[in-house]
């Protein structure tokens, strides 16, 4: 009997609850320019009908692979995945999105060629709700990272350390598949921005990367649809675990020394609207976490902040500057001041041109201002004392 030939990639496919996107990203998948592959479907106890239709698929394509779990969140469906998968490389691809036909043909060839860990492609920032020749633009990164300045040939982390800066995106690569059977997404259910630890150790332990320049990804991003960034809750509080996690991988790998510019900037902007948008009674326990994260840094004069734009240098001087009780009433005082601007908005048009460099200038106002206010009164109840 003939051994079953080995799939040159095996797409894993979390599924939770979204059966209005799921033929279109499925779709996308099945009409890969590349046809050797596997696609592993991954149910994690969806109430809707994405049980059925990956049966359905599964039932009309010997290339997919339809599994059912009872709820247990996207690490696990993740993980399960990669443990199953059978091919050479794997890719993960969140089910709300789609892909460009060619995209496996082009990451498989550069990872074959240059026999890599990881080979990560571009994205867009996709929108549907937007005017047509708007729904996709190119992902910018907030530090100014552009993977087109990434090196043309195979690179370790250290070589290029600006990938760790990048965005986590771990679906936007594939990964050769004995090296990333050895690393897990942590089982965080519900959490935000769960894959960062899992970027950072394949980051920190790939032997070589490789980089194409060209976005495959439309990584969707609608009002209404429900991610993490709408949130407001306990589960918010992941993000700064989870980039402390991400932390003390980079240390244990040994290459955090070389890296650390760009792993801190990321921790910075990932974390900073989480941040400002979790319910006030979390805030403390946030802080304290970034806080621990990042005075070590403020104490290291190797840092030289580079990769830091102004927005990232005031919440780095805010969460290592001041204590607790200061910074409470300025982050009071500075959601006054957004309210008012936020009607300003609505209600006078011409206001709205300059808002941007107003907002920049009340943040850093309102930031001296109550602080200065706060030390000069903490100054004089030391005094009578």
């Amino acid at each position: 009997m003939a051994t079953k030939k080995q799939p040159k990639v095996s797409i894993v496919v979390p599924i939770y609850n979204v059966e209005r996107y799921l033929r279109e990203c499925v779709d996308s998948i099945l009409a890969q320019t590349l046809k050797d592959i596997e696609v592993i479907l991954v149910d994690d106890g969806s109430p809707d009908n994405s049980g059925k239709i990956i049966d359905e698929y599964a039932a009309k394509d010997k290339r997919v692979v339809a599994v059912h779990q009872k709820n247990a969140g996207y690490s696990t469906a993740v993980n399960k995945g990669i443990d199953l998968a059978k091919s050479e490389y794997i890719g993960i691809i969140e089910s709300d999105d789609f892909i460009e036909p060619d995209m496996y043909e082009k990451l498989y060839a550069s990872a074959k060629k240059y026999k890599t860990d990881v080979t990560k492609g571009e994205f867009y920032y996709y929108d549907p709700t937007k005017p047509v020749g708007q729904k996709d633009k190119i992902y910018k990164n907030p530090s100014g990272i552009d993977l087109n300045n990434a090196p043309d040939e195979a690179f370790h982390i250290t070589d290029w350390p600006y990938l760790m800066a990048f965005h986590a995106s771990i679906w936007s690569s594939i990964y050769r598949a004995d090296f990333v059977k050895k690393i897990k997404i942590p089982d965080t259910a519900g959490a935000s921005y769960q894959d960062f630890p899992f970027m950072v150790e394949v980051l920190s332990k790939a032997k070589n990367i490789s980089v194409v320049k060209k976005p495959f990804v439309h990584w969707r991003n609608e009002p209404g649809q429900g991610n993490s960034t709408s949130a407001k809750g306990k589960k918010l509080l992941f993000m700064a675990k989870n980039s402390e996690t991400g932390l003390k991988i980079a240390k244990d790998a040994g290459v955090y020394d070389r890296v650390k510019e760009a792993l801190i900037v990321h921790i910075v902007w990932a974390n900073m609207g989480f941040f400002y948008n979790i319910e006030g009674k979390y805030k403390k326990e946030y802080y304290d976490i970034l806080r621990r994260i990042l005075l070590p840094v403020k104490d290291d004069e190797t840092f030289k902040y580079e990769l830091f734009q102004w927005s990232d240098k005031l919440f780095f001087n805010l969460m290592t500057k001041y204590n607790w009780p200061i910074l409470r009433l300025s982050l009071v005082a500075m959601g006054a001041r957004r309210k008012i601007r936020g009607a300003a908005k609505h209600l006078f048009p011409t206001y709205k041109a300059s808002i941007q460099m107003r907002e920049q200038m009340d943040q850093l106002i309102a930031q001296n201002t109550e602080m200065a206010k706060q030390i000069k009164e903490l100054q004089k109840s030391t005094h009578k004392k």
